[in-house]
């Protein structure tokens, strides 16, 4: 019995010398490993801060636990004594709190640190890195007063007019401006509708009625949602002016489709101005309102004409690396460039316009206009 006592406490001393010594063996992997984690940790980059924030947070819990459960049953270990342990830990906890605490100050303000980033981006005309950077403040802190009036100057300057109401809207409604700010947002507004009026009255005098509509329709919501005392009865007769226009763009083209001898077309671009004249009555009042839909024939029935031949069947489009939004605003302004080519008789212009739209009508990502196909059957006759 005594030979089996002392077998077994032999057994077990030798059990827990290997265990010590295994232990010893993870001791110091971890302090080494929370010592590179420390150093690695990250206070200059934004894009770092709020993840390396949470990861000083889980290293100081690591630590916390390894104090409780192996410093506290430390007794002896070949590799590290206990005064190494002890003064190693406490150089790692208080580096590791420092870094917490400036990352825990730095997270609160990482939006600002980007906005700072994306004004020197700005600075040195780098418009790639200077637009990620103000994204990336708006996304921290999307009620940041500075950063929505750097966005929506940049909007304006490339000419994204409706993207500008939705962040005016949250700077009247959502944000507390100070004075600067307050003054910045008012010259803002200024110019916004300076700009976007401008812009309209430009493109009816061109007679790109269609595309002045969208901006004084923009224009006028901008006036009835903001406090603005900038708006006069000015945007609504840009409205009117647009509107009309459209309505004698689809005269012109049956007025142009009769002298060419195209009966069919002229009927449809008559009843074309007929529906728009009836889905906006008050034109008849506006005082530029030169004439109505003059009377035609109703039966638009007629054989149509026969399809495209196949030498002009349009070649595969290569605009596949645009989205779809790209894609429907280029298909939509040729689709506008080639019926105001036609108004002007300039049919050759007007027929191959019509052919770049068709191209574009093959990534099947938007929803295409019959008058392409329309107009392509129409124009083919005179092409031999």
């Amino acid at each position: 019995m005594k030979r089996n006592g002392c077998f077994l406490i032999c057994l077990f001393c030798s059990q827990l010398l290997i265990a010590q010594k295994i232990d010893c063996e993870k001791v110091v992997s971890f302090l080494n490993e929370k010592e590179t984690q420390i150093r690695n940790l990250n206070l200059h980059d934004p894009d770092y801060i709020p993840l390396h924030y949470f990861v000083a947070q889980g290293i100081i819990k690591e630590l916390d636990q390894f104090r409780n459960e192996v410093i506290a049953n430390f007794t002896i270990c070949a590799t590290i004594t206990f005064n190494e342990l002890i003064n190693k830990y406490d150089k790692l906890k208080n580096s590791v709190q420092s870094k917490h605490d400036s990352l825990n100050v730095l997270s609160k303000n990482v939006y600002l640190i980007f906005y700072k980033k994306a004004l020197y981006e700005y600075q040195f005309n780098n418009e790639i890195d200077g637009d990620y950077f103000l994204q990336r403040s708006l996304q921290y802190n999307d009620t940041f007063p500075d950063a929505i009036l750097l966005k929506l100057n940049k909007l304006l300057e490339k000419k994204y007019f409706d993207a500008c109401l939705l962040l005016l809207n949250t700077l009247y409604y959502k944000i507390q401006l100070d004075d600067e700010q307050e003054i910045q947002a008012i010259e803002f507004t200024d110019k916004f509708y300076d700009k976007l009026y401008k812009t309209g009255d430009s493109l009816v005098k061109i007679e790109h009625a269609a595309e002045a509509l969208e901006l004084f329709e923009i224009l006028e919501i901008f006036c009835l949602n903001l406090p603005s005392n900038y708006c006069n009865d000015d945007y609504y007769h840009g409205v009117l002016r647009s509107k009309s226009g459209i309505y004698e763009s689809y005269l012109a083209i049956a007025k142009a489709a009769e002298k060419r001898g195209s009966p069919e077309i002229a009927t449809h671009f008559y009843q074309y101005a007929q529906e728009y004249l009836d889905s906006n009555p008050h034109l008849k009042n506006y005082e530029h309102f030169v004439e109505s839909v003059p009377d035609v024939p109703t039966d638009i029935n007629a054989p149509s004409a026969p399809p495209l031949p196949n030498s002009i069947i349009p070649e595969k489009s290569l605009a596949t690396k645009l989205t779809s939004k790209e894609l429907k605003e280029q298909y939509d302004k040729i689709v506008l460039e080639a019926l105001a080519l036609c108004i002007k008789e300039k049919f050759l212009e007007s027929y191959n316009m019509f052919l770049e739209a068709k191209k574009l009508e093959e990534c099947r990502c938007f929803e295409t206009d019959f008058r392409v196909d329309l107009m392509l059957r129409e124009l083919s006759k005179y092409m031999h």
